[in-house]
C-alpha cells in the first residue's frame, strides 16, 4: 500500500479533529469549540467531588440539574465533556467544566427558555 492510498486519520491532538470540516456538532470549520458554543445535545457526565451518582446525559440535562442544585452542591459539581473545549489564555483544550462555567451554561439555558 502506497503512502497516498493509506486511509487518512484525523490528528486527535487538534480541535479540528473534533470540530472540523465535517462540522461536528454544527460548528463552522474555523470556529474553536469553547464553553460559549457547546451544543446542548453534546454527550456529557455531571460529577461531583463528594462521590454522588453521576448524571450521564447531554449538556442540556447537566445544565438543568445544576440550576436545581443548592449552593454547596454547585461548588462540588463538574462536567466531564466528550469533546474538549478551548479556554481563553490557555494553549491546551480541557475536558472538565468548573462550577463557574457550568453556571454560565445554566444561565444560557435559562435565557434561551
Amino acid at each position: 500500500m502506497s503512502e497516498d492510498s493509506k486511509p487518512q486519520h484525523p490528528d486527535y491532538t487538534s480541535v479540528e479533529a473534533y470540530v472540523g470540516a465535517d462540522q461536528t456538532h454544527g460548528a463552522e470549520p474555523h470556529v474553536k469549540a469553547t464553553v460559549a458554543n457547546i451544543p446542548w445535545d453534546q454527550p456529557a457526565t455531571m460529577i461531583d467531588l463528594e462521590g454522588r451518582t453521576p448524571i450521564i446525559g447531554v449538556i442540556r440535562e447537566c445544565a438543568l440539574h445544576f440550576s436545581l442544585y443548592k449552593p454547596h452542591a454547585r461548588e462540588q459539581a463538574r462536567i466531564l465533556l466528550t469533546v474538549p473545549v478551548h479556554r481563553e489564555g490557555r494553549k491546551t483544550r480541557t475536558w472538565i467544566l468548573e462550577p463557574g462555567e457550568i453556571a454560565a451554561l445554566a444561565q444560557r439555558l435559562a435565557e434561551e427558555g
